[in-house]
């Protein structure tokens, strides 16, 4: 009887410390590319969920290169009865990653537990790696470039990037069995090195007919290594097997591909009224994917001033062979004879927060874009000659202070400023446009690290205000400035409240800003002055406005209707210019009463092309095109 006791006694100590056992589990995940794609920040939380703890979250710790790791005490008792298996998944709370923070694999991740292991770096998403040398076969399918003009019996295809110093020493690929797949395989960069699971390759894929520095390149947005303005591409390397198949540019051929014409205007009244732009001696330019982001093509790129209307500036540009739809991504720039402090023209968009403006490609004969002002500064935003204005900003600086969420921390003693991010601003102010501006400084009054600092704005000026945030170390006097990229709403954008054109609220203080890494700020966005009208009562006009409405149908052909407002009894003159400046025809020259009207104008006897028409009603004077075609 005492030796089944003492059985028993065994058996159940054995049961006991089975039951108890624990073993150190190591995971590690890659959340680099993740990072670089701008879906998380560095400082987000990553968790591994599992059936160890019951797939909860168990926090990992970044190392500071964006690999995120932890050894996590693993009971033998959750692993899977008879297999000891270990099932998981890695988790992000980054507000861009999909599927609500889980990983959007298949299946998930398993590895068999007996005893303390080390799993090995895994990527989010993606396979583990161990730093082993490795072969990675790329692969572009060029149907759509040989569609839209790409020649594949004159021209190469290459990948170049960060293994190949980019265009230096890009990597020939080639198609020998003619499907329009181009290929190669890489497993050395160009300086011989071996390439190794667990890099990031950053690359794009250029086609040319001569050196591949001088070629097309790709214009994605993948990856925040930037290149030539636009976003790269990004691998991460894995253990085994790497080949990568994109098309080219991600775009399926398999899409409608038409000609057509986009005509773009701009007003430059602004401009000239601030005394910063002169239409006799400076040019203004628009530049886009479709010119290569220069004026290397001038017919494509140089703006064409209207001689009814001399602020007004339009060009019509013509796209062949291209994908409908597309977005077409684009600025306004100017090039002035004397540019003094202000030497950078391009555009900051208040409607994109700084970002490219876009418009969608329909292939039309004649797609008109509506009217923009350089920078979206309207006429109501001025700030006239012998007035001042000024808003009171305040910034949250209390993360920029949490060593969590900034390596390297702020402190008391550092300076904050206000950096302008609109180069036509900083002329307006006087000051040189820099990353590192330190013209308006933002104090700490309470200590409790709310920032603050009152702008005075001089007239003539204008009511907007394009920004971002830069802290100035004490200790060293280097520089940690808010990130921004190239995207929309890289920078925040308020305006101070107007009660009408050029009439504003005094004393301001803007809404409190919060210091952040992200570089989409939409939540610190304003898109219009509060109080005043929005810009279609502005442009096209209420009852008691002027208005002059684009004619419809345009095309026409050979009929069309001009409406027109005048608020006011009014002597009116309406009338039809061709290219030339040559009057065609009048429709309206005579006294009218106050109200809307609609005309018809009969272009039978002219020939297809571009027409004008203005009308002059008092002081009132519009512009508008209108294309006849035959």
């Amino acid at each position: 009887m005492k030796k089944i006791a003492l059985l028993v006694s065994l058996m159940f100590l054995s049961f006991s410390v089975s039951f108890a056992q624990t073993y150190k589990v190591t995971f590690s995940v890659d959340m680099r590319i993740e990072i670089n794609q701008e879906r998380m920040a560095s400082t987000d939380k990553v968790t591994v969920r599992g059936n160890f703890n019951d797939w909860g979250e168990t926090d990992l710790t970044n190392d500071g290169s964006g690999v995120f790791s932890a050894v996590v005490d693993v009971p033998a008792a959750k692993l899977e009865a008879g297999t000891n298996k270990l099932f998981f998944k890695y988790f992000s709370h980054g507000a861009g990653i999909a599927n609500g923070g889980w990983e959007t694999l298949s299946d998930n991740r398993s590895a068999v537990v007996t005893g303390d292991k080390v799993l090995p770096t895994s990527f989010f998403n993606g396979g583990d790696y161990t730093k082993v040398a490795t072969e990675v076969t790329f692969n572009v399918d060029m149907t759509l470039p040989i569609k839209t003009g790409f020649n594949p019996t004159s021209g190469k295809v290459y990948v170049a990037g960060n293994f190949t110093d980019w265009g230096t020493s890009a990597v020939e690929m080639t198609d020998p069995d003619g499907d329009k797949v181009y290929s190669v395989k890489v497993s050395k960069t160009s300086a011989g090195a071996d390439i190794k699971s667990g890099d990031l390759l950053i690359y794009k894929f250029i086609y040319s007919v001569n050196t591949p520095s001088n070629g097309t390149w790709e214009s994605i947005n993948e990856g925040t290594d930037y290149f030539g303005g636009d976003k790269n591409r990004i691998y991460g390397v894995v253990d085994g097997a790497n080949t990568v198949t994109r098309f080219w540019n991600n775009k399926n051929p398999n899409v409608e591909i038409k000609d057509g014409v986009i005509s773009f205007s701009v007003d430059m009244s602004v401009l000239e009224r601030l005394k910063v732009y002169d239409p006799a001696n400076d040019v203004l330019q628009i530049r886009g994917g479709f010119n290569g982001w220069s004026d290397t093509d001038k017919e494509r790129s140089v703006m064409q001033q209207d001689f009814l209307r001399p602020s007004n500036w339009f060009l019509l540009v013509q796209f062949l062979k291209t994908e409908v739809p597309s977005t077409q991504e684009y600025k306004y720039y100017v090039v002035l004879k004397n540019p003094g402090i202000w030497t950078d023209g391009w555009e900051r968009p208040l409607s994109m927060g700084g970002g490219n403006r876009t418009v969608t490609f329909k292939g039309l004969p004649n797609q008109e874009e509506p009217k923009a002002y350089y920078d979206d500064v309207h006429p109501a935003f001025i700030i006239p000659e012998g007035t001042s204005v000024s808003i009171k900003f305040r910034v949250d600086m209390k993360d920029a202070f949490d060593p969590t969420k900034i390596a390297i921390p702020m402190k008391a003693e550092d300076k904050l400023y206000w950096i302008a991010e609109q180069p036509l601003f900083a002329r307006i102010m006087g000051w040189v446009d820099k990353d590192e501006m330190t013209e308006f400084e933002m104090k700490d009054p309470d200590g409790d690290k709310i920032y603050e600092g009152t702008l005075t704005v001089k007239g003539p000026a204008f009511n907007a205000f394009e920004y971002r945030y830069g802290i100035q170390r004490a200790a060293d006097n280097s520089w940690k400035i808010e990130e921004a990229g190239f995207g929309k709403n890289a920078y925040r954008v308020r305006y101070i409240p107007q009660t009408g054109p050029s009439k504003f609220t005094q004393p301001y203080t803007a809404p409190n800003d919060k210091w952040t890494d992200k570089a989409d700020k939409s939540d610190q966005v304003e898109s219009w002055p509060a109080g005043l009208s929005d810009i279609r009562d502005l442009e096209n006009g209420l009852p008691t406005n002027y208005s002059l409405e684009q004619n419809y149908p345009n095309p026409f052909n050979p009929t069309t209707t001009i409406r027109f407002a005048i608020p006011k009894d009014e002597m009116v003159s309406l009338k039809v210019y061709n290219v030339l400046g040559q009057e065609v025809s009048t429709l309206v020259n005579q006294n009218l009463k106050a109200g809307s009207y609609a005309f018809d104008f009969d272009a039978s006897k002219l020939t297809s092309g571009v027409y004008f028409y203005t009308i002059q009603a008092g002081k009132f004077n519009e512009t508008r095109k209108m294309l006849l075609l035959k």
